[in-house]
């Protein structure tokens, strides 16, 4: 079950973009499906790592792009529906131009408000929301 490593590896991650004294509200992640991650498994794994980073209640949203394919010979791209599909000239060997991702989209973060010493609403909390990017490990060669 790979997913535990990924969901304590996307905490690391998530750690590294948050504001001090963030508490992280939802994480939303890109995972394609040459990864071969499974939905439940990797909600599971992701509500024990968030948990023990102290996030209980953050919401992990995965977004699965489809597999998007070039074919060799042709030059036709495509979303198949597996991998191993051929093109519709008849030749065998694609490139794979998607279905590869992963990547951290964004992070909602909860975050203290500062406010000045004169007035009365110190400690009041709001919620902010703070997008960063993560990193890509996209394989782009072409745009299909």
């Amino acid at each position: 079950m790979h997913e535990v490593s990924i969901a304590e590896s996307l905490i690391a991650l998530i750690r590294r973009h948050m504001p001090t004294n963030g508490k992280l509200i939802r994480a939303t992640v890109r995972i394609g499906p040459m990864h071969g991650v499974v939905s439940e498994a990797m909600g599971m794994a992701w509500n024990i790592a968030s948990s023990e980073a102290g996030w209980p209640a953050a919401q992990l949203n995965i977004i699965t792009p489809p597999w998007r394919l070039r074919c060799v010979s042709c030059g036709r791209c495509w979303a198949p529906a597996t991998v191993d599909e051929h093109c519709v000239c008849g030749f065998t060997k694609a490139d794979i131009m998607g279905g590869d991702e992963f990547q951290l989209d964004s992070i909602e973060v909860d975050c203290p408000v500062k406010h000045s010493k004169r007035r009365s609403t110190a400690g009041v909390r709001a919620r902010g929301r703070t997008l960063k990017k993560g990193v890509n490990h996209e394989h782009q060669s072409s745009n299909c």
